[in-house]
């Protein structure tokens, strides 16, 4: 229980989106994982023109930045498979089920 007394009840039964709803939480999730990002790449850019860093933190930031554009191509993969969940959830649940249901026959075999 809060402070007021209340507990916090789980959401009702989850509704379907609608097509606007989707595409609004596709936007905020993009957005809520790319946002630190770009900003994080531009310092370090700028960090590297510095002259009296030594070899040592160019190799620092040099690794940042790759670990960086590695995070951003694991946020666009996800971000596409979210997206075909989203606009397309009973395809999804449909394909799922005719995945599972395949790797059980080949175990079975």
């Amino acid at each position: 229980m809060g402070c007021s007394g209340q507990k916090n009840s789980p959401p009702s039964s989850a509704e379907p989106i609608n097509g606007s709803a989707r595409l609004e939480l596709i936007k905020l999730i993009r957005h809520r994982l790319h946002e630190p990002l770009g900003p994080t790449l531009l310092v370090l850019q700028l960090l590297l023109r510095e002259e009296a860093l030594s070899p040592q933190g160019v190799a620092l930031i040099r690794m940042l930045q790759r670990s960086i554009k590695e995070e951003v191509r694991a946020i666009r993969e996800l971000l596409t498979i979210i997206e075909k969940f989203i606009q397309e959830p009973a395809e999804a649940d449909s394909r799922a089920e005719q995945r599972l249901e395949e790797s059980r026959e080949s175990h079975l075999s």
